[in-house]
């Protein structure tokens, strides 16, 4: 199943599946930031129940993760879903969404675009199992709340993908890395990552 691109005017769920940092204070600069930047492509985010539960919550609740996710896919208003951050113990939801047969129907009634990476494999695996084709790309704090001014151009480039039927491009491997930051608190608002290295054959 291949889920329709994204238009203008869309929602999109944000989901805490594993580590549920978003909902810490210290991570709000993230937050107004990130939703900031998806209001700027049009889009009309949503929060999930849980997603701002916070780390001992969640960790906790699993099922309340899962609950999230399950109502992300029943919601016919809702064309795209992205995790908040990966972490270490989603694969605890799989039970909760594999085994219920309302998700699982969900998820072949109302395909729609699933993104997120690292911790959040187990649930493109999951997904991919039921028969959805996902997007291991951008999630909503390490990348679409990237602190400095503008999104990374790579990932951002790839994002507007998101908005395209997919037909005549490939994905390419990004010709510059990274370091990644010592802190992210709010100090770091508009401060560049530094850029060590960039591809001579660019």
């Amino acid at each position: 199943m291949i889920p329709k691109h994204l238009e203008r005017g869309d929602k999109i769920a944000i989901v805490s599946l594993s580590s549920g940092i978003l909902g810490m204070p210290y991570c709000r600069h993230e937050l107004e930031l990130g939703l900031s930047r998806l209001r700027e492509f049009g889009l009309e985010p949503v929060i999930m129940d849980n997603a701002l539960a916070g780390v001992d919550y969640l960790k906790e609740h699993p099922e309340k993760r899962a609950a999230d996710l399950k109502q992300a896919f029943l919601d016919d208003s809702i064309k795209a879903v992205m995790t908040a951050i990966g972490g270490d113990d989603t694969y605890r939801t799989i039970p909760y969404l594999l085994e219920d047969a309302e998700f699982v129907r969900a998820v072949r009634e109302h395909p729609k675009i699933f993104t997120g990476f690292s911790d959040t494999t187990i649930n493109h695996i999951m997904l991919n199992r039921l028969g959805l084709s996902t997007f291991y790309g951008p999630c909503f704090i390490a990348d679409i709340a990237e602190l400095d001014d503008e999104m990374l151009p790579y990932t951002r480039e790839y994002f507007e993908k998101y908005f395209s039927d997919g037909a005549g491009y490939e994905i390419k491997s990004s010709p510059v890395w990274y370091d990644d930051r010592e802190s992210f608190g709010p100090e770091q608002l508009g401060v560049p990552r530094v850029c060590p290295y960039r591809d001579a054959r660019i």
